[in-house]
Order: C-alpha cells, then sequence, then structure tokens
C-alpha cells in the first residue's frame, strides 16, 4: 500500500497486496515478515491465516453461549497462508516474478505468490484510493423508537472492539467486530467454536435519516434504515504482524454471507442503530457526516438526549426464523398481511401495535383498513406514533367509497413474500389477471 498526495494535499493510498502461500503450519507471521523484507521489500502488514472453518459445517447461531457445547478440534484444516501488504506497488510485480522464478526460498520451501481474484470489479477495488472513515471502538445498540424520544433495545455490540466504518469508495456504512462462533459440523453432534469477524452493512441510500446528540461522555449518532442489512463473516483468530500505526485497508480474505447471527433476531425486526462514538474521534465523525450529507442523508441533532431501556421481552429467543404477526382476533387475514407488509419495511415496529391499534382495525370495515394501510405503505419515513396515524388516515377516508366494492371475476390479488437472508418482506399486494386453470 503506497501513500500518495493528491491536488488538495488529502492522503490517499493504493492497494498493494498479495496472497503467499507454500509454508508449513508451523510459521510464525513475523518470521515470513522478516524474510519478505529481506528478499522482496518493505511489508506493512503480514496475516498468517491459522482459523478456519472445518468441512461441511455452517455456523449455529442458536448457541449464545459457546462455554456450555461439547467442542472438537479434530477436523481436516486448509493449507496455511498468508495475505501481505506491501509499501510499494512495485514490490507486488517483484514478489510475483520472484516466485514465478522459483527464488523465493522459505524454510526450505517455494514460496507461492498470487494476486488473488481478477475479476474487473474486484481488481478495482483492490487499486482504489479513497481512504474510509473508520470510528474504532464504539458502542453499538441496535433496536426501535418507541416514541418520539424513547429507545428500546434489542440487542448489544461486545464490549469492546467494535468499528464503525463509511466508505465513500462504495458508498457503504459498516459494523465490524468479533465474537466466539460456534459451527456445526454435518453428521456428528460435536461443535467447532471459531472466533469470527462479523460485517454489518447497508448502502447509504438505505438510510433514512440520522440524528445526532452529545451525550455526558460520548457523542451519539442515531441511524434509521430502510431495511435490514446485510451479514457477513470470516474467521478471525489468526495471526497478526503490522509494521506501521495507521489504518491499513481491508485484507483480500473473502466475507461469506450467512443470517442473523442475534439470539432474539434483531438484525430483521429492528431497523434503528444507537452508535456512541469516544469525543475524541469527533474530527472523524464530522467529515463522516459531511459526505453522508453529500449523499443528502438527512442529518438532524436533538436538543435531548433519548431514553433508553431493554424492549420488552429482551433476551427472549424469536420464535420462528422471520419477525411475523401471526393472528389477531377479529381481524381478517387480508388486513393482517398488509399491517406486516407496514411493519416489515419499517414505518411501524412491533413495540408500536399495541391492543389500541387492534381495535381500530376491528372498529372499521375491512375494506376501509385495507384503503388506509396501503396509504401508510406508500410513507416513506417511520412514524413514531402508529396509532395516532392510523387515525388520521382512517379519518381522510370516505367509508361510502368502499361499500359493496365491483367483483370482478378475471383478475386476483397477488400477495408476495420475499425471504432475504435476515428478514421477510410481506409486499404490497398487486392485482393481476387471472390465469386459471379449470380441471373437470
Amino acid at each position: 500500500m503506497e501513500p500518495e498526495v493528491n491536488e488538495k494535499d488529502t492522503l490517499v493510498t493504493q492497494v498493494t497486496q498479495v496472497s503467499v502461500g507454500g509454508f508449513d503450519s508451523n510459521v510464525r507471521a513475523k518470521d515470513l515478515l522478516e524474510y519478505l523484507e529481506k528478499e522482496v521489500g518493505v511489508v506493512w502488514r503480514c496475516r498468517l491465516k491459522t482459523s478456519w472453518t472445518p468441512p461441511e459445517s455452517y455456523p449455529d447461531f442458536e448457541i449464545p453461549d459457546t462455554s456450555v457445547i461439547r467442542r472438537t478440534d479434530d477436523y481436516k484444516k486448509v493449507d496455511p497462508h498468508a495475505f501481505v501488504h506491501f509499501a510499494s506497488p512495485l514490490t507486488v510485480n517483484w514478489a510475483v516474478d520472484a516466485a514465478g522464478r522459483t527464488e523465493l526460498v522459505f524454510n526450505n520451501q517455494l514460496l507461492k505468490v498470487s494476486l488473488g481474484p481478477e475479476n474487473p470489479y474486484y481488481m478495482n477495488r483492490r487499486r482504489r484510493k479513497t481512504i474510509p472513515f473508520k470510528l474504532p471502538d464504539v458502542s453499538l445498540e441496535i433496536g426501535n423508537m418507541a416514541s418520539q424520544d424513547e429507545f428500546f433495545v434489542g440487542w448489544m455490540g461486545p464490549p469492546s472492539g467494535v468499528e464503525f466504518i463509511v466508505d465513500p469508495f462504495d458508498s457503504t456504512c459498516k459494523f465490524c467486530f468479533s465474537i466466539d462462533t460456534a459451527f456445526s459440523i454435518k453428521g456428528t453432534t460435536k461443535h467447532a467454536v471459531i472466533k469470527c469477524h462479523f460485517k454489518v452493512e447497508f448502502l447509504v441510500r438505505e438510510i433514512n435519516e440520522i440524528q445526532q446528540y452529545t451525550d455526558t461522555s460520548c457523542l451519539v449518532v442515531i441511524l434509521r434504515l430502510a431495511s435490514s442489512p446485510w451479514v457477513w463473516y470470516r474467521t478471525a483468530d489468526d495471526e497478526i504482524e503490522e509494521t506501521v500505526p495507521w489504518d491499513l485497508l481491508d485484507d483480500d480474505d473473502q466475507w461469506i454471507r450467512t443470517t442473523d447471527f442475534t439470539h432474539s433476531g434483531a438484525l430483521g425486526r429492528c431497523n434503528t442503530y444507537k452508535v456512541k462514538v469516544r469525543p475524541r474521534h469527533g474530527l472523524k465523525l464530522k467529515k463522516a457526516m459531511d459526505f453522508l450529507r453529500e449523499r443528502r442523508v438527512a442529518v438532524d441533532y436533538l436538543r435531548r438526549p433519548l431514553r433508553v431501556s431493554d424492549e420488552p421481552g429482551s433476551g427472549r429467543c424469536m420464535s420462528g426464523p422471520f419477525y411475523h404477526i401471526d393472528y389477531k382476533e377479529g381481524i381478517p387475514f387480508e388486513t393482517m398481511f398488509l399491517v406486516n407488509a407496514v411493519m416489515h419495511k419499517g414505518i411501524f415496529n412491533q413495540h408500536q401495535l399495541s391492543e389500541e391499534f387492534f381495535n381500530l382495525l376491528r372498529n372499521r370495515s375491512s375494506e376501509l383498513n385495507v384503503a388506509a394501510l396501503r396509504q401508510i405503505y406508500s410513507d416513506r419515513r417511520p412514524v413514531n406514533d402508529a396509532c395516532k396515524r392510523l387515525k388520521v388516515v382512517q379519518s381522510w377516508l370516505n367509508p361510502k367509497l368502499f361499500e359493496n366494492p365491483k367483483q370482478l371475476d378475471d383478475i386476483v390479488e397477488i400477495r408476495r413474500l420475499v425471504i432475504t437472508p435476515t428478514k421477510a418482506y410481506c409486499l404490497l399486494p398487486e392485482v393481476e389477471l387471472s390465469n386459471r386453470v379449470l380441471i373437470f
């Protein structure tokens, strides 16, 4: 990775990293780094992969406490390899050429050097010159707004090691942290427990709004999202040797997309992220917020802090793979489907759907409720008071317009459910021409 200076005298970087293999499992990151510096050129970071998932295994997020399970370390390991960041772009070519001429011999073994994936998008990403805004050691809480000034916490991040990254290169925001994770191995009852990096990622355009305020000992940022994030993981219990004090861009180690890892399903249910930033990182935070404003994200400043508490039933395991409201007495399926659609879109959240809300639905006709919920579904931002919003929309509508609706035999109403790794979405029903097949 080579530092450069652009016209505005701001530091930019060019990624110069390779993958190195061919050595045995007894090699240390420091020894490999020192050898490459002696034979090739200055190395800024050497990440030696010492962790990997067992073959035919998958993460088991239903085990929140990995200390109580039966573990195993008896599984086939992959060939050891390392991700190396050089200081100069020219050093990369020297390393590849030297390995091709079989000149790199470390501990009596020939080293193999690879430039990694060569698809156009990934190559452009590796040659990027845009430095992300990285806020280290933040506090992360994921939940929902119970009211305009009250926040319910559904999941709290690790007590340390959480990074908040705003990346102008691809207009994404990321939360990165490490968690000990259990992996189920096919055909056995044993589990492997591996420290994994997790990345919770979303696009800047998925941010509905941002709120900021200053607390007693930190700067607080509230992010309200329009949809659930992408979730990725990779093994993290590796040996890392660095020779520079500044932040370096990510390694080529591939991320694996996965499902909601929270026991309560918070990533799928909740759309509000509360981030506490240390005051000494205030300048970085300001630059990140300025970038988000340039991308037309609304940023507002609150006069007083939010009231924060655990959500009702905190710590309870979600009953199904995806959150939804199944059935309410006296309310037809057509109406409940739209209630779920509005909730999945993030206009309402589950804490706002009280018995008063459902009584409002019971006291009006199904046709009027469907029209009201369709109108609410078109809202672009979350609503702080679901009951008040429903009352207002119901009062707009003329009940006489929904009496004795005309029935058409040649059309049908199609309801769709979209399932992603972290969330299921009920979509607004659509009317289509019927394509019935008569069977005699």
